[in-house]
């Protein structure tokens, strides 16, 4: 018998996903305590945990990431996109404000916080003009944004399953970013390494500009990510079992 409770204790934890005890519940509509709960989560499982489908904060990955197209009409005049690009900082985050998180579905979750350094890392193909300059190129970059603030917003319906759990369908993420600074290198400009290190130069220092012109595809991916992170532990995780009674 000892047996069999075990093993339905353990198929409770890893099939229907439950908050480690060191996590802890919030009372529904403690946003205080939500927000807490989710920086918790964060600093305790960098690398993820399986239990609640929470996967690796510590370095994200993506394939196929266009941060900025050249379209007939738009004003941009840039074509960037990474062929695969890491994302890594998310687990130093800290979740400062929560809205939202009351019992009742379906509604509008918000989380704002910082995180001090996010890093965009991957292989970049990149053409047409940047600060009115002409700019060409493929090959390794490193994106550091600085003290970036974040406000996410998330529409959560309401999902029904054969356990008799709630759970929430994450159905779409719109986050607005806020940045200290931002450092760029793109290795391989014009396939010359002094004129590669002369445009990087010129970048950093008219970063705000940089920003302003990458930032619409940034956030874009950042959405990207927030929703795969939230969704899976929304999967996992029925929203119930968030809060205690």
């Amino acid at each position: 018998m000892k047996v069999i409770l075990f093993i339905f204790c353990l198929w409770r934890a890893v099939v229907m996903g439950q908050l480690p005890p060191e996590i802890g519940k919030c009372k529904a509509g403690d946003s205080i305590c939500v927000a807490e709960m989710f920086t918790r989560i964060m600093r305790l499982y960098p690398k993820g945990l399986a239990s609640i489908g929470l996967g690796a904060l510590d370095s994200i990955s993506f394939e196929n990431v266009i941060v900025s197209r050249i379209e007939p009409g738009d004003p941009a005049t840039l074509d960037l996109r990474f062929h695969n690009l890491t994302v890594s900082g998310f687990a130093d985050a800290t979740v400062a404000e929560s809205k939202g998180f009351d019992a009742e579905l379906p509604r509008v979750l918000e989380l704002s916080g910082w995180t001090p350094l996010l890093k965009l890392d991957g292989f970049y193909e990149m053409h047409g003009s940047l600060l009115t300059l002409p700019i060409q190129g493929k090959g390794h970059a490193l994106v550091e944004i600085k003290e970036c603030r974040f406000r996410c917003k998330m529409r959560a319906l309401e999902k029904l399953r054969g356990d008799d759990k709630r759970y929430a369908e994450i159905a779409k993420v719109k986050c607005l970013l806020d940045v200290q600074g931002v450092h760029l290198n793109f290795e391989n400009l014009f396939n010359n390494p002094e004129l590669s290190d002369a445009m990087n130069e010129v970048a950093n220092a008219k970063w705000l500009d940089i920003w302003h012109t990458l930032r619409k595809g940034i956030t874009s991916a950042v959405d990207e990510l927030v929703q795969s992170v939230l969704k899976r532990v929304a999967d996992k995780l029925p929203y119930d079992d968030i809060y205690r009674d």
